[in-house]
């Protein structure tokens, strides 16, 4: 047997009911009343009454200890296909003390908890195995504080919003040779040409090999990548392969990228994303190729 009462804070629907413990404590409760009633017995009588009054208690207070609790929206972002744990952030309005409470979501414990403080925060493991924008399921929090024999119950809207990336994938090294991506990622110079010795060169680079048959110094010559430059990555650009594929590669270039220090533009269609030191800026470009189309 259950009900259900409407909190008067925001409409709280919170059910209350006993648990078996509960419901033999509740059986024994009828029996003590009887045998006051039919046997004249006081003692029976005021067991009864007892018994009763901690129930009563026990309504009162697992009631309170789940309400008052919302969730905070954050983002997060993830990889697709990757299992990885998510923040869930929860207030406690009144900042009361929330005592041994039981937490489920997708049917499944995740655990005990404590809230005691004003932000709380649990971390629930989630796979998802396909790229998007992705929400959790409500999420269900029980408690049977402090007696053991109600339990209370009550489910709170998770307003995340996850954003699940394209799986980094590393590109072939031909795809993106016209713009020489994985060569500024992977090192800071390349070798441009051999030159002539001037004054200055460095001796350490000398090209031994021209050097002996010219029979005069030559030197190795290397382009050297400025910090200031910029990768560009166009998504409009036919590379000849899926687009989801295009995506995957674009996530191992960007997170790359942002590993290496080195600067990035993302353009797809009309937008254009810019990547610096920031992991506001890296949030931007995961969150785009989370829900891009072609």
């Amino acid at each position: 047997m259950s009900f259900a009462l409407n909190s008067l804070f925001k409409n709280e629907k919170i059910y209350i009911y006993p648990n078996l413990k509960g419901v033999y404590l509740g059986l024994f409760v009828s029996f003590c009343f009887l045998a006051a009633v039919f046997y004249q017995t006081n003692f029976a009588l005021v067991l009864s009454i007892v018994i009763f009054f901690v129930f009563f208690i026990s309504i009162l207070i697992s009631h309170q200890n789940i309400r008052n609790i919302e969730n905070v929206e954050i983002e997060e972002y993830i990889e697709e296909g990757k299992s990885s744990y998510i923040s869930i952030n929860f207030k406690n309005i009144k900042n009361e003390k929330k005592i041994n409470l039981d937490i489920e979501l997708d049917s499944q414990e995740i655990g005990n908890f404590n809230f005691l403080k004003t932000l709380n925060e649990i971390k629930v493991k989630k796979v998802f195995n396909d790229r998007g924008i992705k929400q959790i399921s409500n999420l269900v929090i029980k408690s049977d504080f402090p007696f053991g024999v109600i339990k209370t119950k009550r489910s709170i809207e998770i307003k995340n919003k996850i954003f699940v990336y394209p799986k980094p994938i590393r590109p072939s090294e031909n795809l993106f040779i016209n713009q020489n991506i994985l060569d500024r990622l992977n090192k800071d110079n390349e070798f441009d040409n051999i030159d002539e010795f001037r004054p200055g060169d460095n001796l350490s680079k000398v090209a031994w090999k021209k050097t002996i048959a010219q029979n005069k110094f030559y030197v190795k010559k290397f382009k050297t990548y400025k910090k200031e430059e910029k990768i560009i990555i166009d998504l409009n650009q036919n590379y000849h392969y899926d687009f989801e594929k295009i995506l995957n590669f674009s996530s191992y270039l960007v997170l790359n990228a942002k590993q290496n220090n080195v600067g990035l533009i993302l353009k797809h269609k009309n937008k254009e994303f810019v990547l610096t030191n920031t992991k506001t800026s890296l949030n931007e470009i995961l969150k785009y190729l989370s829900y891009a189309s072609q």
